[in-house]
Formats: C-alpha cells, sequence, structure tokens
C-alpha cells in the first residue's frame, strides 16, 4: 500500500529479487512494538513485513534492519551527545536507520501512518534536526532512486 512504488522500483532497478526481500514476520513487528513500549506506523511496519530482515543490494552499509533496531536510538543519543548537538531527540523519536555511525534518520511515531523523516549528520553546522522528507515511503523512493544511480554508475565505470 503506502510501499507498492518502492518495492516495484526495486526489483525493476534489480536492487532486490523478490528472493531478496527478506520480511519479518507479523510476530516480529508486535514484539518489537512491544519491547520499545510503541505502536510504529503503517508505513514503516510494511517495510518491516517487507524487507525487515534485509533486501539485497537495497540499503547495505546501513544499519536499517530488524537485528539493529533496539539499539539505534542509544547509538543516537550517543552520537548527538559526543558532538554537544544543541537538541535531543523527541520522547516519540523512532531512529530507524543510521549509516556508518555518523549519520541517522528519524520519524515520530505520533506523526501519522506515513510520518515526515528527519536527520542528523555529524560534521554540519546544524544546530536543529532536519526534516528531510514529507512522508516516510519518500524517503524510501528517495533511497531507491540513490541506490540505483550509483549502482549504475559502478557498472558503466
Amino acid at each position: 500500500m503506502y510501499l507498492d512504488r518502492v518495492k516495484k522500483q526495486l526489483i525493476e532497478l534489480k536492487l532486490a529479487s523478490p528472493d531478496e526481500l527478506l520480511g519479518c514476520t507479523q510476530d516480529e513487528v508486535v514484539e518489537l512494538e512491544e519491547k520499545l513500549g510503541i505502536l510504529l506506523p503503517k508505513a514503516y511496519q510494511e517495510f518491516l513485513l517487507l524487507m525487515g530482515h534485509g533486501a539485497g543490494r537495497f540499503l547495505r552499509g546501513s544499519d536499517c534492519f530488524f537485528k539493529d533496531l533496539l539499539v539505534l536510538k542509544r547509538w543516537a543519543i550517543e552520537l548527538l551527545e559526543e558532538n554537544n548537538f544543541p537538541e535531543s531527540l523527541p520522547e516519540d523519536a523512532f531512529v530507524f536507520l543510521m549509516h556508518q555511525g555518523y549519520q541517522f534518520s528519524f520519524f515520530r511515531v505520533s506523526q501519522g501512518d506515513d510520518p515526515p523523516t528527519y536527520s542528523y549528520c555529524e560534521g554540519t553546522d546544524e544546530t536543529a534536526f532536519i526534516k528531510s522528507h514529507d512522508k516516510y515511503s519518500d524517503f524510501l523512493m528517495t533511497e531507491v532512486e540513490i541506490h540505483a544511480k550509483y549502482l549504475y554508475s559502478e557498472i558503466t565505470l
């Protein structure tokens, strides 16, 4: 529903075959929500059910899959503290991606079924979190496009 276009593009662009889309079970999603004490937005639940354990080449190199989800918020808080960032993560923030330990993305679980995403990147002069996308599904679609550009530029080199 939210990620139909993302799934279609992943397969068409050969970032992941259908066999490489390794989704979580519904029980795993429920267990994650229980451990965190939150209800995850519908679009993110869809991500977990579609590719929560892996997605071929897509998002390779980023910590964003099921095995890392319980520690990402702690890692993000540590990064903010190390960099003396003036803003704290909102209470209802769910950190869904960390890349190479220097940048992360989150959404607020109170902001709807397909919430806006926000980001932080070490080494910038920013003093507030950046709203990166109006919807989580837009975030994923942008990532698909970036990964495809990178993959095809590698192939043509």
